[in-house]
């Protein structure tokens, strides 16, 4: 019910003209509930190793295969395992087997917050950094790994299909996979695996991958008390460097500056344009839009990276986390014509920014049937049925699981023509 009635509240809301941004760098705080943070075909053993090829050098794509389910082994020892139990986002001791190859001495922690957040005595999200404990320790290359439990998506796949379609319009997005899960020998069941925006990331996405990165999820302080992270909002100083120089973030600040003078302005789409990669992020909303992301950017100020591009000097914005994902915005009481993420509201304001929107829903569009989504749900759908079927720990009983797939294959076929209509395509 708490849910049913914040939508109605939201809704009251948006449709009302959104705020006009703020100056300044006091946070604010909301109150309100998080949105938000078998036996598988055998692949090929790799015919290269850690030792012979240098980290950055070395072919992770086996890894994040969407054909193949892996077996990821973690171990812990009575005192991580308290560790996590009294502080569950700090890292501890670890072992990680990763289809038979051992890493000792890697740090592991849980991740998740209101929405998705669950203990280890559950169907808890991890997040294994290869290199915390050793320096410079990694897999294949790989710093760190998220495994999604799926707890609020359990159709297990909202996520590889969404993150596939950005990559299908070109906008820089995680990689995904498969992965049955243990812990001390105990089955924890089928994890999606995220590719985790970090300088490995960054090496592949871009051809100068030394610029800032910065984390765009809301600031949580417990229990319903959190802080929605946004340009030109009053918290520039909250989002959270993650890879490159520290600069006091004042180029997220320049950003905000530009956003408050211009709002509204007919000078906003060029001048804006001088610090944002319009392309890009006309790119990365239109797929926002198609999949239905109620928790990103857009729509709810949440769950996006801002990584400042020095080969354009220019900001993009990188995608993350879909378990809200392939859902009505009048689920939650939300609208895309009044969106709440500033540079979203901002550009439903200027006309030249509004037809670039439309051009990128026609290249969106386009893409669902180049990247056949609907052909790609159903290698997967039928790839972890049986580890689905089995998991020991989803909260939703097979029958929803089942009709929960329905439902977002139906959206897959159907989303391209509502949108269609609605931008009159």
């Amino acid at each position: 019910m708490i849910w049913v009635l914040w939508g109605v509240l939201s809704w009251v809301g948006c449709v009302q003209s959104p705020d006009p941004p703020q100056g300044g760098n006091s946070p604010t705080t909301s109150t309100l509930p998080d949105t938000s943070d078998t036996d598988s075909p055998t692949e090929p053993e790799p015919v290269v190793t850690e030792e012979t090829v240098p980290d950055h050098e070395l072919e992770d794509g086996w890894i994040f295969s969407l054909e193949t389910i892996h077996e990821i082994e973690i171990t812990l020892s009575q005192e991580s395992i308290e560790g996590l139990n009294l502080d569950p986002y700090t890292y501890v001791l670890g072992s990680v087997t990763f289809d038979g190859e051992v890493l000792e001495d890697t740090g592991v922690r849980l991740r998740g917050k209101i929405g998705s957040f669950r203990p280890l005595s559950g169907k808890p999200k991890f997040k294994i950094d290869f290199n915390q404990f050793i320096e410079d320790q990694r897999f294949w290359g790989l710093e760190t790994l998220a495994l999604n439990n799926e707890v609020v998506d359990y159709s297990y796949l909202k996520e590889p299909l969404a993150y596939a379609l950005f990559e299908a319009v070109g906008v820089p997005a995680s990689r995904t996979g498969f992965a049955e899960v243990t812990v001390n020998g105990e089955a924890y069941g089928l994890y999606v695996l995220i590719e985790v925006p970090d300088d490995r990331f960054l090496r592949r996405a871009y051809e100068q991958p030394d610029g800032n990165l910065y984390d765009g999820k809301y600031v949580w302080y417990g229990g319903y008390n959190y802080t929605l992270l946004d340009f030109a909002s009053g918290v520039d100083d909250l989002y959270q460097l993650e890879e490159g120089t520290d600069v006091g973030n004042t180029d997220i600040s320049e950003v905000s500056n530009s956003l408050y003078i211009h709002w509204q302005q007919t000078s906003f789409y060029e001048s804006m344009g001088l610090l944002l990669n319009w392309d890009e992020f006309l790119h990365e909303l239109a797929v926002e839009q198609w999949i239905g992301q109620n928790d990103g950017y857009c729509l709810n100020q949440n769950n996006y990276r801002v990584y400042f591009d020095p080969s354009t000097g220019k900001a993009d914005i990188i995608p993350w986390d879909f378990d809200y994902s392939f859902l009505y915005d009048s689920q939650w009481g939300m609208d895309w014509i009044h969106p709440r993420g500033k540079l979203c509201a901002a550009c439903r304001y200027d006309p030249t920014c509004v037809d670039g929107w439309k051009s990128a829903m026609t290249d969106v569009i386009a893409a669902v049937e180049t990247r056949d989504l609907v052909g790609l749900f159903d290698d997967m759908q039928e790839l972890i049925e049986e580890a689905a079927y089995n998991d020991p720990r989803r909260e939703a009983n097979w029958g929803s699981v089942v009709a929960e797939q329905d439902r977002v294959r139906s959206w897959l076929t159907n989303r391209s023509g509502e949108m269609s209509q609605e931008w009159g395509l």
